[in-house]
């Protein structure tokens, strides 16, 4: 093997972190907020793991309260924040369908991966993620 793709095979690793990051968890303490068509959320992780989250719309506010971890999700090095305690204010669907499938008002355990300082909510619906201020 020539000294080019034995250096390579060392900095492969650096690559990796420089790329995915080597974040400690009081990385992650702060505000996180989003803003949509229907109203604002807003999510604080405090460095005790606890986090208050807070929905605002033309009919006022609700807030709750949880806990928060991170937990290392696989090879690549992406982390997921884990709260347990999370609850979906209110979903854009229409339908009590929807209100069930996403569990509206009601409180569960969720995971959402942590990219380039926004919480990943759902990937499909960008209005969803929380952005660190």
């Amino acid at each position: 093997m020539t000294k080019f793709p034995k250096i390579l095979l060392l900095l492969a690793p650096l690559c990796l972190v420089v790329l995915f990051g080597c974040t400690h968890e009081e990385d992650y303490v702060g505000t996180y907020k989003s803003k949509r068509k229907y109203g604002e959320e807003t999510v604080t992780l405090y460095p005790d793991h606890s986090f208050l989250q807070i929905f605002a719309d033309s009919n006022g506010l609700d807030s709750n309260k949880g806990e928060w971890r991170v937990k290392s999700q696989n090879s690549f090095g992406l982390n997921l924040l884990v709260f347990d305690g999370w609850m979906t204010f209110k979903t854009p669907f229409q339908g009590e369908k929807a209100k069930e499938l996403f569990g509206e008002g009601e409180k569960s355990i969720a995971s959402f991966y942590i990219r380039s300082k926004c919480i990943i909510a759902e990937e499909d619906f960008p209005e969803f993620n929380l952005c660190k201020e």
